[in-house]
């Protein structure tokens, strides 16, 4: 990501003719901040329904182009900033869909092309769900050596607000031993890679999802609040009408290096309590030689 920053620089005794620049350069200054701040939160939401690179799928194959509601939430994929023949900038963000449920990640074919950035039209959003669209695979510390940790059931809460969760038969049918290991279904619709996880594990049917309907956040631990129970995971019905999961992270950011002759594998994870149960959580995975 590029960090725009704006600056009007006048000799000593320069004068400024005009407000036309001077108002150039504020917009200019204000829209990059606040594509910066997009990239880095890693999230947007729309300001007004708008074209965001989406197209429908039918068949398998791209379809017809998607307009995003107002109040969408998206996620970024990248940024740029072109300077023009005048002199001034056309900002650019790269938007898809982002980790949603099975049911709606299905439907979109993701161009990746990039669009205008507008403040007038889409605005940094940071999730208020810490946990939200993270894979937690059941499980304590990882070791990418130890087979015996393979296949366990994942659950993911999705951005559009889904529990979707993975039972170890289902996993173990795809092929899918942890969240970022994959060797089936090769080619997904709309050109999806599969080295991807969370877009890989969308083109599956979940064992169960459920539609949150509503949550707390205080501290490290987010409660979940929905209307049935799902068969693998543990929660505790609080009223008539819900049941409640407690997600609490245990630990801080772990990170460690195996090598085995001149092969390593460098991971970080963090660990979380879910509903009295351990569960873990892969943020980057890397391997070489």
């Amino acid at each position: 990501m590029k960090h725009f920053e704006i600056k009007a620089i006048l000799g000593l005794g320069a004068v400024l003719v005009g407000v036309g620049f001077l108002g150039t350069l504020t917009v200019e200054a204000s829209t990059a901040s606040s594509l910066d701040q997009a990239f880095k939160d890693g999230y947007v939401k729309t300001k007004k329904a708008m074209y965001t690179g989406q197209y429908t799928i039918v068949n398998g194959k791209k379809s017809k182009k998607v307009i995003t509601p107002k109040g969408t939430i998206l996620q970024v994929g990248g940024s740029g900033a072109d300077k023009q023949s005048d002199g001034s900038y056309k900002y650019t963000i790269n938007l898809d869909r982002g980790d949603l449920n099975h049911t709606q990640a299905v439907k979109y074919y993701e161009t990746g092309r990039a669009i205008t950035y507008k403040t007038s039209e889409l605005t940094p959003y940071k999730l208020k769900v810490p946990v939200r669209t993270r894979l937690l695979q059941a499980g304590t510390d990882f070791d990418p050596l130890n087979t015996k940790m393979d296949y366990q059931p994942i659950f993911h809460l999705t951005l559009n607000g889904y529990l979707e969760y993975y039972s170890a038969a289902r996993l173990k049918h795809y092929q899918i031993p942890n969240t970022y290991q994959l060797t089936k279904l090769e080619n997904l619709p709309g050109g999806n890679s599969t080295t991807y996880t969370p877009k890989y594990l969308a083109q599956i049917k979940p064992t169960a999802s459920e539609k949150v309907s509503t949550f707390k956040v205080k501290g490290d631990t987010t409660y979940l609040y929905y209307k049935k129970p799902i068969n693998g995971l543990t929660e505790k019905k609080v009223s008539n009408r819900y049941y409640r999961l407690i997600i609490k992270q245990t630990t801080s950011m772990k990170e460690k290096t195996w090598i085995s002759g001149e092969d390593y594998v460098t991971v970080q994870w963090m660990l979380y309590n879910v509903g009295g149960h351990s569960f873990r959580y892969i943020n980057s995975y890397e391997g070489g030689d």
